[in-house]
């Protein structure tokens, strides 16, 4: 192993105390089996596999600190019922490290029990971390801020589960993510009253997560940032067709960042009322409502900042939520569509309308729409196979007044990328009945080249 590329990797929340957390021992597995490394953190590209192994399942390995492995403490509101009984239930932040002077976390998912798993085994199914692997690496590819999967380790252990054919396969995640604190972390220690720690919390982020120097490090400008950045997560959700599935306060983290993905779904065709989530009979966080639910969440942690500030303050930090997602909404719509916007915020509010209210009328998917009318007019393919295929329709017409950006390239070669459930349910037969990986890494690749053509050509 070359030493030079690992990134310095320190104790985890060294900036907090031990009311945050509990020093955990993860589980002993019976077998240890590499199914994903991230080749994109250079950072550990140099590690052979045993060494791997030692890192992201033994968590045995030398280069890590002293104290490691921390179990947060969080509360939340699981569909819009608090819960006091949870926290990290089967996962901790092993280390973290800087890089480009931020700090990351590494947190695993499905590495053993700790004093939150409310008799849970604190595992996670192969499956899984199959679906969180593909998930993140998708987001991030249509430019998602979000979490990302390192490490995918299978662990050699029959699992019960009522969601899966059972017994299934087990596994252990890494993800890199930056900060794993959640609106819930917050929650915990308001329900303790426990002012002091609140106080410690909202500096600490503020100075490691948010980027707020000593003068500007206040609660105020702490509760702002975060509500800008909840905004900027909601409008993402919306553009790139995403359901959460399981919007609950623990799952908010205080910079915006997606994560922790269990029954997500992406959209197919336009639909404001898929359903991620089959346990969410009442549809409380389908597509259309992530928005309003991401917003409940934050008029949870306002009601938290009422020990630091008056109410008007607050208030008027929460009144900007929908402007500050309106306007992320529109710039990500016209980088999706590789169109530049005008100056004048009417008009592009009035075609992104347009072009919703239209999008339901089409057999076509969510993505193949993007992807057809990306550039406009100045799309090579504008005035033949696309106005022969959406002939007799209105969407070509809003068109007219569209302008491409500036280095906009058609590219012939390049396809839509999508991620649905189907998809996704192939990659894991095959992996299921013959252990067979190819479907997988086939799909790992092509996001990833995705990525690569989206990065180079800028388009959003």
């Amino acid at each position: 192993m070359n030493k030079s590329t690992l990134p310095e990797l320190i104790s985890p929340y060294f900036f907090l105390n031990e009311k945050f957390y509990d020093e955990v021992k993860p589980a002993n597995f019976p077998n240890t089996i590499i199914r994903y490394r991230n080749i994109n953190f250079k950072e550990f590209s140099n590690i052979d596999d045993q060494e791997w192994i030692n890192f992201f399942a033994l968590f045995e390995h030398k280069e890590l600190p002293l104290k490691k492995n921390l179990a947060m403490k969080y509360h939340g509101h699981q569909f819009r019922v608090y819960n006091p009984n949870i926290g990290d239930g089967r996962g901790f932040t092993i280390a973290q490290f800087y890089k480009n002077k931020k700090l990351y976390d590494l947190g695993t998912k499905g590495s053993g029990v700790t004093p939150y798993s409310r008799g849970g085994d604190g595992r996670l199914t192969l499956k899984g971390g199959v679906r969180e692997v593909l998930c993140s690496n998708y987001l991030d590819a249509q430019g998602v801020s979000t979490s990302q999967s390192l490490s995918l380790i299978e662990t050699g252990e029959n699992l019960i589960r009522s969601d899966e054919p059972s017994p299934t396969r087990s596994s252990i995640l890494v993800r890199v993510s930056h900060s794993h604190i959640r609106i819930g972390t917050f929650q915990y220690h308001a329900y303790h009253q426990d002012h002091d720690s609140l106080e410690l919390l909202i500096k600490s982020v503020g100075k490691h997560y948010l980027f707020l120097d000593e003068k500007n490090n206040s609660p105020l400008n702490f509760f702002k940032s975060v509500v800008k950045k909840c905004a900027k997560l909601a409008a993402s959700y919306h553009i790139c067709g995403f359901v959460h599935g399981v919007l609950n306060t623990d799952n908010i983290n205080i910079n915006g960042e997606s994560f922790d993905y269990g029954p997500y779904r992406f959209l197919e065709k336009y639909d404001p009322h898929k359903i991620a989530a089959y346990f969410d009979h009442s549809g409380l966080y389908k597509f259309s409502n992530q928005t309003d639910a991401i917003f409940w969440n934050l008029q949870q942690l306002a009601s938290i900042m009422t020990i630091f500030l008056e109410d008007n303050p607050i208030v008027n930090e929460l009144k900007k939520y929908v402007n500050y997602y309106n306007e992320e909404v529109i710039k990500l719509f016209y980088e999706k569509l590789s169109l530049q916007p005008s100056d004048d915020y009417e008009s592009n509010q009035l075609f992104l309308n347009n072009f919703y209210q239209i999008l339901s009328q089409y057999p076509y998917m969510y993505e193949e729409i993007f992807f057809d009318f990306r550039g406009g007019r100045q799309n090579q393919r504008f005035k033949t196979e696309i106005k022969e295929k959406y002939k007799n329709h209105d969407l070509e017409k809003i068109f007219s007044n569209q302008e491409a950006i500036s280095n906009f390239n058609s590219l012939e070669f390049y396809k839509p990328e999508t991620l649905l459930y189907e998809e996704i349910e192939k990659i894991w037969y095959q992996i299921e009945k013959n252990d067979d990986w190819s479907l997988f890494n086939k799909k790992i690749n092509s996001i990833n080249e995705y990525k690569r053509i989206v990065s180079k050509n800028g388009l959003g």
